[in-house]
């Protein structure tokens, strides 16, 4: 059928049944309560929320979350799962979480600088930052923000009567249970001693991992659009990288909720580290997972990436 055959049969059909373009005006101008709110294309957070008056709309991801998210200690599966991570095996395991870092072909990282400015004088002075310059970090500087960021700091004695002398690595970072599901990517854009490229921070060696061994430019405008920041000047961005069964195993549906507690604590660590430094930084909401999460070599469904930072030097 051609084009012209196919309009005349629709305006055929519209004459036909007149109270058709009234139904799909009203639904186009009145999305959030249209009949057709669950399947439209352009679903706005008012659709997502007002949407909720029509029965026939079940998937607001937010709220299904939430409604999960009723655990507490007296909760008999709640207590099932953190028993069992008191167990030999499940200290051990916390005790040796060095052994999944990878060493062949890791790039070993400066020591981290520490910083000299005080704390209330940083958090009063920090704030998002859009002007980069285009200088490029040093890998001091790197170092710095990662190792603040999600450093190990400390150890915490778990001797077993198996193993008495038994310690757990602490980061600088918070994370429920100590489980430490949260990985950090980096896109290497701008780094003086680095080649660019994708690479994950692996805190116990305090090295960083090359995600792929060929060299290759970094092109940030494949993964986020924004008409506000020149994206070419920006020095590297972080890659926040949820292993979703490293904490569920333990605390079920409220793993998600501790683990984007967590990347709220890196991510506060990694702002006011980059203020402390003289530079800038950019938390964005707005990237394309998809084509992050294959760039990271995660699969999407048990590897998620859950937040974005920009980071770099701002124009004088």
């Amino acid at each position: 059928m051609s084009l012209k055959h196919s309009q005349e049969a629709v305006s055929a059909y519209l004459e036909q049944h007149a109270y058709l373009p009234s139904v799909a005006g009203f639904s186009q101008q009145h999305t959030s309560i249209s009949i057709y709110s669950n399947t439209t294309v352009v679903r706005a957070p008012e659709v997502l929320v007002r949407g909720r008056w029509n029965p026939a709309v079940q998937s607001f991801a937010g709220e299904e979350l939430l409604l999960n998210h009723r655990r507490s200690g007296r909760d008999l599966g709640m207590q099932l799962g953190v028993s069992r991570f008191y167990g030999h095996d499940a200290v051990l395991s916390a005790a040796h979480s060095d052994l999944r870092e990878r060493s062949a072909g890791a790039i070993d990282l400066p020591k981290a600088q520490r910083m000299k400015s005080g704390l209330t004088a940083t958090i009063t002075a920090r704030r998002s930052g859009r002007r980069f310059s285009g200088k490029p970090a040093t890998l001091d500087e790197l170092a710095t923000l990662l190792w603040h960021g999600q450093g190990i700091s400390g150890a915490l004695p778990a001797g077993t009567p198996q193993d008495p002398t038994v310690q757990i690595p602490l980061r600088n970072a918070p994370s429920g249970g100590g489980l430490y599901p949260i990985r950090l990517g980096i896109l290497a854009q701008h780094v003086k001693g680095l080649e660019p490229g994708h690479y994950e921070y692996q805190p116990h060696s305090h090295t960083l991992y090359p995600i792929s061994h060929e060299a290759a430019a970094v092109d940030l405008t494949q993964f986020l659009w924004t008409d506000d920041i020149a994206l070419g000047k920006v020095a590297f961005a972080l890659v926040y990288i949820y292993d979703l069964y490293v904490n569920s195993q333990k605390y079920g549906d409220s793993g998600v909720v501790f683990a984007l507690i967590e990347v709220g604590g890196i991510s506060q660590n990694i702002n006011l580290t980059a203020t402390s430094l003289g530079m800038i930084g950019c938390d964005q909401g707005g990237y394309n997972k998809h084509e992050i999460e294959k760039a990271m070599g995660c699969d999407g469904t048990s590897r998620h990436v859950v937040h974005f930072t920009l980071i770099g030097h701002g124009e004088v």
